[in-house]
């Protein structure tokens, strides 16, 4: 098996596991988002989205959960992503079927915040108009911590080693 990369990455961290194929060092994301960064949330109506591969490269489509599209407007709407003090503009498309943000600007928040598959975006509708949309965004990463993939006992063939089953699971404290 070999794994593929993207931006220097390793699209499959399982195949370097099975293979004992250390996983190469990523450069720090200019936005890694640390537990003491965390903002509560203010009680406006919110959804969270794990992203997948549709959500990133090369499709990047994306729009808000369907509990949160009845909170929005049915039309072309200008949106605004905060993130952190940054803003980024696009477009939501409330009168398609799939009610999606435009492709274009969720490209840009994506790169520009280095989302990968397995991030959750957590969106927060702060305000919400036939003339404008904004959200505040909070993105929670889905890495696995580096301590547990340079584990000797991860990533064996052993059921009894840590990882490799429901009995031997990886704990997080």
């Amino acid at each position: 098996m070999s794994s593929r990369r993207s931006s220097g990455r390793v699209a499959s961290g399982r195949v370097a596991l099975e293979n004992r194929v250390p996983l190469p060092l990523l450069p720090a994301p200019t936005t890694n988002l640390q537990w003491d960064e965390l903002k509560p949330l203010s009680g406006k109506p919110y959804c969270h989205n794990v992203l997948s591969s549709s959500n990133l490269g090369p499709r990047f489509h994306m729009g808000p959960s369907i509990n949160l599209r009845l909170e929005l407007p049915s039309n072309t709407v200008p949106t605004i992503l905060n993130y952190w003090g940054k803003s980024w503009d696009m477009v939501y498309y409330g009168h398609s079927k799939q009610q999606i943000f435009n492709t274009t600007g969720w490209k840009k928040f994506a790169v520009d915040n280095c989302l990968r598959v397995g991030d959750a975006c957590i969106f927060e509708l702060m305000e919400s108009s036939d003339e404008k949309v904004i959200f505040e965004v909070q993105i929670l990463r889905g890495d696995i911590p580096s301590k547990f993939l340079e584990n000797e006992m991860i990533g064996g063939e052993n059921e009894n080693e840590i990882g490799q089953s429901s009995e031997m699971p990886i704990v997080l404290n």
